[in-house]
């Protein structure tokens, strides 16, 4: 489907509306395009509708909770995170997602944890932004 501005503003739109009614707080105005891909006119769209700033993760921050747990368990998501990441990349994780049968969201604990153990220290992508 191509979505022309009016559409693709609806769409995050849409977005914001359902967090301010769950959280009570308006996005930030960073974004993540689904699976990532953009192209010039999502960029161009989202900018002029509110969300100057497409965010991407790293490949080390690719923790691949939506892969099969049979052949990714919780376990080995782990370790290729604690092993992988490095300071200042960017990680993204889903608290749970339809295709996994062990969502990876009981996880997180224990990769802050390990991070923490390794020196790390964590901010928001609006705090490193500015």
């Amino acid at each position: 489907m191509v979505l022309d501005e009016h559409q693709y503003c609806e769409e995050l739109r849409k977005v914001e509306q359902a967090f301010a009614r769950h959280t009570g707080r308006k996005l930030s105005g960073l974004w993540r395009a689904p699976g990532g891909r953009t192209t010039q006119n999502s960029v161009r769209y989202a900018a002029a509708c509110g969300y100057p700033l497409h965010v991407h993760w790293d490949n080390a921050g690719f923790i691949g909770d939506e892969l099969p747990s049979d052949k990714y368990p919780n376990s080995l998501l782990l370790e290729r995170a604690l092993n992988n990441l490095k300071g200042g990349d960017v990680a993204m994780m889903h608290l749970g997602i339809w295709s996994r049968k062990d969502p990876a969201a009981p996880i997180l604990k224990s990769l802050i944890q390990g991070l923490k153990q390794r020196g790390f220290c964590f901010g928001t992508l609006g705090e490193v932004q500015r």
